[in-house]
């Protein structure tokens, strides 16, 4: 996919970590935070429509895409600590979040270990606060059975279990050559990076301090995913500064299903921040 303007980078964050990036467009900055075993790539529908108002940034984490496959540091808290490197080697003044899945996970992380007090605005694309099943959230995503087995597909059978990974993410399927790249982005980790940062993330529970985070939230919610509504309900009705959109005929890749909706939102989200 062809992007006008699109500059690309990689920035040193220190300890020989390397992070890629891309970009379009000048203002604001709104930065967008991939999924567990993903990449900017899922958001160049994003960059491109964004682009044209603000200055539309995605990154690649480290243990994904063409950032660093450092042998340690595969966990959200290093990743939320990188995050703000990242913020900070960038000079990105306020920047408005984009979380998808796992990057709401790491922006929740982000207020525990910094504060809040450099982040504009919050957008959290299909996550809830756990995944894991807990008392009191016992429809989360996976319990320990479901874990122990998706980390042993992992570190075994990494290619063929991303693959039929790919289509749980999403109501309205990709085209072939979407999945293609898709997939194969996903499978960008070694083997032991991916299931180690698959394991810490779905052990972290952010339900806790939901009800502090002030930060102006919009919670977007595919109503056809496989991440159970409970979890955007609870954040709806915690968040102090929170609000939910539904997005339907969509799963857990909603900004790519309805990118043109996805879009709209964000951008009417922003002009209200403003």
């Amino acid at each position: 996919m062809h992007i006008a303007g699109l500059e690309q980078g990689s920035v040193d964050i220190g300890g020989g970590t390397q992070l890629y990036w891309e970009a379009v467009g000048t203002g604001r900055p709104i930065l967008f935070v991939h999924g567990l075993w993903a990449s900017s790539r899922f958001f160049r529908r994003q960059l491109e429509a964004v682009g044209r108002h603000h200055r539309a940034i995605a990154l690649d984490l480290r243990g994904h895409g063409r950032s660093s496959m450092t042998p340690g540091g595969h966990t959200v808290p290093t990743l939320a600590a990188d995050l703000r490197a990242f913020i900070r080697a960038l000079g990105l003044e306020r920047p408005i979040l984009v979380g998808w899945s796992m990057g709401a996970l790491i922006a929740w992380e982000y207020h525990l270990q910094f504060g809040s007090d450099d982040i504009g605005g919050l957008v959290v694309i299909d996550q809830a606060p756990t995944d894991f099943r807990y008392p009191g959230c016992e429809d989360a995503l996976v319990g320990i059975a479901e874990m122990h087995d998706w980390a042993a597909q992992v570190l075994t059978n990494r290619n063929q279990f991303m693959r039929a990974v790919l289509p749980m993410m999403f109501h309205r399927q990709p085209d072939d050559e979407a999945a293609d790249w898709m997939s194969n982005e996903m499978c960008s980790a070694p083997e032991a990076i991916a299931a180690a940062i698959f394991v810490d993330q779905c052990l972290r529970d952010y339900r806790g301090m939901i009800a502090d985070y002030d930060v102006p939230t919009l919670v977007c919610s595919g109503d056809c995913s496989a991440q159970p509504r409970s979890g955007a309900e609870f954040l709806r009705d915690r968040l102090p500064r929170g609000e939910l959109r539904l997005f339907a005929d969509c799963g857990h890749c909603l900004f790519w299903e309805d990118a043109d909706g996805f879009n709209e939102a964000l951008l009417s989200f922003v002009e209200r921040l403003a």
